[in-house]
Parts: structure tokens; sequence; C-alpha cells
């Protein structure tokens, strides 16, 4: 069995094979995290709070394009995945489930998630910091929804 370091790297790439930043977290929660996590159940009782613990170990970026295995944070990367995997943005007419969402904060990537079904709007599995995972709706959520944009990667 290998030896783990509390925090590190894996090794993830994007289609175009270069490396993505990013952290695995495996030490115990920080004060706080299970509060944050009681406190948006309580916020959002229209969300569907997934019975996923509290993680460090990856983030809502992490879930959408690294199968929640770790935690991707600079916007930069978010970016240089959209740009290396070939997604391409998607109306929201024409928004299907297995597309993803990107929430913007003055242009940089702040969240995102999987969109699950769309009826009548979007919804979407996302992991909310390192709370847990919930099922919501698209403006149903503690991530500014001014700028939402959609992204379906080309095969």
């Amino acid at each position: 069995m290998p030896i783990l370091f509390p925090c590190s790297e894996i090794a993830l790439h994007t289609r175009c094979e270069n490396q993505v930043e990013n952290e695995i977290d495996r030490r115990s929660l920080r004060h706080g995290d299970e509060t944050a996590s009681r406190n948006f159940q309580k916020q959002y009782p229209k969300g569907v709070h997934r019975p996923t613990s509290p993680s460090r170990k990856y983030n809502c970026h992490g879930l959408t394009f690294a199968s929640r295995r770790t935690w991707i944070w600079k916007p930069l990367e978010i970016a240089k995945i959209l740009k290396d995997d070939d997604y391409e943005t998607v109306e929201l007419k024409d928004v299907m489930p297995g597309d993803i969402v990107v929430y913007s904060q003055d242009g940089d990537p702040e969240h995102s998630g999987i969109v699950i079904s769309r009826d009548p709007v979007p919804t979407i599995l996302s992991k909310w910091g390192a709370a847990h995972e919930v099922i919501h709706r698209v403006i149903d959520c503690p991530y500014n929804a001014a700028q939402i944009t959609y992204y379906r990667i080309k095969t």
C-alpha cells in the first residue's frame, strides 16, 4: 500500500495532456465544515442533500471534471479544461442531462455542476465547497447565478 501524504496533487491531465493543478486534502475536517453543511441544509430545504459527508478531498470542479477525485480551485485550470477537452457552450433551450454548468463571478469560474434533468428548469448535481453534494435547481444554491454558462463536451 502506498504512503499517502496529507495533501498532495494527483496526475490529472486534459485531453491535450496538460496537467491540471489540483490538491487532495486528506486531513481531518476543518472547524466549521460540519456546521456549514448543516446550515446549507437549513438554508436550502428544497435541495436534495445527498448523504455525503463534508470533505476537502474534492470540490465542485473535482466532481464535475475529475470524478470526485480532487480539489481544483484555480479559475485558469477550469478554463484550461474547457478549452483542452473541447467543451462548447450550449444555449439554455438546448441543455440536456449530462451537460455541465459553470457559475462565474467577474468572469472567473467559481462553481460548477452536472445537469441531471431539465423539467422545467435545469436541475444540477454539485458539491458546495467543503460541504456535501446537493441536487438543486440551477438558481437555488449559494453561488451567484447571474453568470451561468452551460457546456457540452464534443466527442
